[in-house]
């Protein structure tokens, strides 16, 4: 989007917090998160859900009536809400399926030594992973990029079957995740903070990529335990190796962002046309296996 194009307050509001230092918007995410996260009597509860949803014409055809009935506990439970069961069917004769909700912003090829340049963000892939080794194994494979609106669905889930082999917590800032901010900060993405699931399958080598944003009280790992807003970079290995599901969790955006699904050569796109609105388990790639 054209910087003429972005409203000022969006761009007054990228500017302020971009100019901020990095304990400030980090003190003011985890203020918000832990607001999110306290407990709330049931009416106040209903009465911020119910404005929330109409602020963001959030969906509640797919949530789990029992729990939208008994209320949620906190606003975070909420924004972190289970669908009921049959909400996200996987695309099963997919190669790949999408790991969440949101708008499929952009897919594209990464190059050796290249940047990623695509609706307002630049970096590497050996930036973004914090390993540029690493990255190496991506090279002639796509960088899939799903941003999430406040009104989506905020788990992220394996995209085919997999076996789970390292988690990585990159410390970094909690940057507004808009038009706005990329355009002042094109490399956001590789500067904010983020949670990493590697993957190997059988596909070859995958990276699911969860960038946190301003507001976002931490991200969570489904199937191992990790250090919420690490001051380095923290790699857990997962020895043996975590065997997945297509459509199991790997975690949840405690308010917040964007994915970035990192995949190595031999897949083809099936999405018709881009940027294009997505759901969990939607198919987005087939192919053989890399080689």
């Amino acid at each position: 989007m054209p910087d003429r194009a972005i409203p000022w307050r969006a761009r007054l509001a990228a500017a302020v917090i971009a100019s901020s230092p990095d304990w400030g918007a980090s003190a003011a995410s985890k203020a918000i998160g832990a607001a999110a996260r306290a407990r709330l009597p049931r009416r106040l509860s209903q009465a911020v859900v119910s404005a929330y949803v109409r602020y963001f014409d959030v969906d509640l055809q797919d949530v789990d009536e029992d729990s939208l009935g008994a209320g949620y506990p906190s606003f975070d439970a909420f924004f972190t809400r289970r669908l009921r069961e049959g909400a996200r069917p996987v695309a099963d004769e997919a190669a790949v399926a999408a790991p969440s909700d949101g708008l499929l912003r952009s897919i594209d090829r990464i190059e050796r030594g290249t940047t990623i340049a695509a609706k307002g963000h630049a970096y590497t892939i050996g930036e973004l992973l914090a390993d540029d080794a690493e990255a190496e194994r991506f090279v002639g494979g796509d960088a899939t990029t799903i941003y999430l609106h406040p009104r989506d669905y905020h788990r992220v889930h394996c995209p085919c079957d997999a076996v789970a082999r390292r988690v990585t917590t990159v410390p970094g800032r909690l940057l507004p995740v808009t038009d706005a901010a990329m355009a002042r900060e094109p490399m956001l993405f590789a500067r904010n903070e983020r949670l990493i699931h590697h993957l190997e399958t059988p596909h070859g080598a995958m990276a699911v990529v969860m960038v946190a944003a301003f507001g976002v009280g931490h991200m969570s790992c489904a199937y191992r335990e990790v250090l919420v807003h690490p001051r380095q970079i923290q790699r857990v290995l997962c020895e043996p190796g975590i065997p997945l599901k297509m459509g199991d969790e790997l975690g949840v955006f405690h308010l917040g962002s964007t994915v970035v699904l990192l995949t190595q050569r031999g897949l083809r796109p099936v999405v018709p046309e881009l940027p294009i609105a997505v759901r969990m388990g939607q198919a987005l790639f087939e192919g053989s296996a890399a080689t």
